[in-house]
């Protein structure tokens, strides 16, 4: 299709544009012989020349006009505005110059564009600029000096990287707009059942969803195609109807396959409890390495469910947005999608090993200072940030609601003069954390393995205490912090409770809202680190 300034062109140059229209060029991020094409025609005519092409490179449409009206055409393709085009674009510039413009930015994030690229006509495909979105309303820009030096794999990784950054996921949504869940639970006994899916009710909350009804199913093996019976699934069915829900939560972690059965038979969209996890450490999390540690994680966890990729893993934003358009030869879809994440999951642990490595030496930094350190453990929702807080006068953001906080806050704390130590804020643990969370973050974890002195904050008022104190010590202990100088603080004492406190050698009860019982704390801490 030709739109825009046609007049006075001459038929037979139409007709060479026209041809053009319908091609494809799967491997190339834009096709040399296309480009060569439409910059003569551009010079012969006189006029700035816009191609599109779809994301499995075929070519949708040729505009002709200025850089502003070409720039600002409008694709009309049925994806959700929630997620880029799966356009990109090409037009040129008869100025002798690829200088993207300001228009051209506008028209990259207001049409949701997967790459909007400038090129010097008169180069016949040399001084190429090439701009793709990035988060919060901006935009990365690559030069090319030529056609030939373009790195096509790069650029297509650019725009898987574009589509995670921009996706916003359904399971992000705010309250007002949140998602009716049904919540399905299936454990060896009633009692795990009723505590999973209590807990899985929490993860849902922070999520933004609204849990609409919960199942449970006593089956000592999952079913390895469906996880619950298919009884069960038929009558989950029945509950999904009813209350209109459009999503199912499982506590089970499910493979590629069962999320796929599960989906075809309900209709409607699935995830698994750490899919939901991931989803919740994407909002969190804040700081750069956050960011890519959370981007790794939900990456690895993706790669082996490909065979099951849906609805429910378009959610997640993995397996490579470029998709097929960067297939080899008889290269098949699932190939190209797994080649994609093994490339993103290599790149971002050398990113992350350079940022552990720069940790590790301000740590070494800080030994040799003789600096020292305490770290906040404990299980999710117990109260470190407000105990954080307290003892710190600081800030951090404390929420009731499950990992609240996410990326590690260090303050520095004075006794007196001559006494001062650092205060760190870790992420929560919670039952059976997906390992690929554990993976990801080990190098902040390992701030717990390194500090001198641990205090695990213990939710004294919830009815699980018992079993999620025994939780936080496991992980410790697979972190290889099992040996480290514990102190046991119970907190929210100010909340009555008929739980019975084990009086440990190292413990003590506090309410870090109210602030009873932190002087003694700070004692106790004093003596540890000081012998004072």
């Amino acid at each position: 299709m030709i739109y825009g300034n046609t007049e006075g062109i001459k038929k037979t140059v139409l007709d060479r544009l026209e041809a053009l229209v319908g091609s494809y060029e799967k491997q190339f991020v834009i096709d040399g012989g296309v480009l060569r094409e439409v910059c003569e025609i551009s010079e012969r005519i006189n006029r700035e020349v816009c191609v599109y092409l779809s994301r499995g490179g075929r070519l949708l449409s040729v505009g002709i006009g200025d850089s502003a009206a070409v720039s600002a055409r409008q694709i009309n393709l049925k994806r959700s505005e929630e997620k880029l085009t799966g356009v990109r674009c090409f037009h040129t510039h008869l100025n002798g110059s690829s200088a993207l413009s300001a228009a051209d930015f506008s028209a990259l994030h207001s049409s949701r564009l997967d790459m909007l690229a400038a090129v010097n006509a008169s180069g016949g495909g040399k001084d190429i600029s090439m701009a793709f979105i990035r988060g919060n309303g901006k935009s990365e820009v690559v030069f090319y000096p030529s056609y030939e030096k373009i790195d096509h794999a790069a650029a297509f990784a650019k725009i898987a990287e574009s589509e995670r950054l921009f996706v916003k996921p359904a399971l992000l949504k705010t309250v007002e707009d949140a998602e009716r869940a049904v919540l399905v639970c299936v454990a060896e006994n009633a009692g795990n059942a009723a505590y999973y899916l209590e807990e899985l009710k929490g993860l849902t909350d922070t999520a933004g969803l609204v849990s609409v009804g919960g199942v449970f199913q006593i089956k000592s093996v999952p079913d390895k195609n469906f996880c619950a019976g298919r009884g069960k699934i038929d009558e989950i069915r029945g509950i999904v109807n009813e209350k209109k829900a459009g999503l199912v939560v499982f506590d089970n972690e499910l493979s590629g396959l069962q999320l796929k059965n599960i989906e075809t038979a309900l209709g409607v969209g699935v995830v698994d409890r750490a899919m939901l996890i991931l989803e919740i450490f994407a909002r969190h999390a804040s700081t750069n390495e956050g960011k890519l540690q959370i981007e790794l994680a939900r990456l690895k966890y993706t790669l082996p469910k490909l065979l099951g990729r849906g609805k429910a893993l378009s959610r997640i934003g993995g397996g490579g947005g470029a998709g097929a358009a960067t297939k080899g030869a008889g290269e098949t879809k699932l190939e190209t999608d797994r080649r994609h994440i093994k490339r993103a999951v290599f790149e971002l642990s050398e990113k992350i090993e350079k940022i552990k490595k720069e940790r590790d030496l301000r740590r070494e930094n800080r030994t040799n200072g003789g600096i020292k350190t305490a770290a906040i453990v404990g299980y999710t929702n117990a109260g470190k940030s407000t105990l954080m807080n307290a003892l710190a006068k600081s800030s951090v953001k404390a929420e009731d609601k499950l990992f609240a906080t996410l990326d590690p806050v260090t303050r520095k704390i004075w006794f007196d003069l001559n006494k001062e130590y650092l205060l760190t804020d870790t992420v929560g643990f919670i039952d059976r954390l997906p390992h690929e969370l554990i993976d990801a973050f080990r190098s902040t974890l390992e701030e717990v393995k390194y500090a001198d002195l641990l205090l695990h904050v213990v939710d004294a008022s919830g009815k699980n205490m018992t079993r999620q104190y025994d939780v936080v010590l496991s992980v410790l202990e697979s972190l290889g912090a099992g040996g480290k100088p514990i102190v046991t603080v119970y907190n929210k004492t100010d909340i009555p409770s008929d739980n019975v406190r084990p009086v440990l050698t190292d413990s003590v009860s506090v309410s870090a809202k109210t602030g009873e019982g932190l002087d003694e704390l700070r004692k106790i801490i004093s003596e540890k680190l000081f012998g004072i």
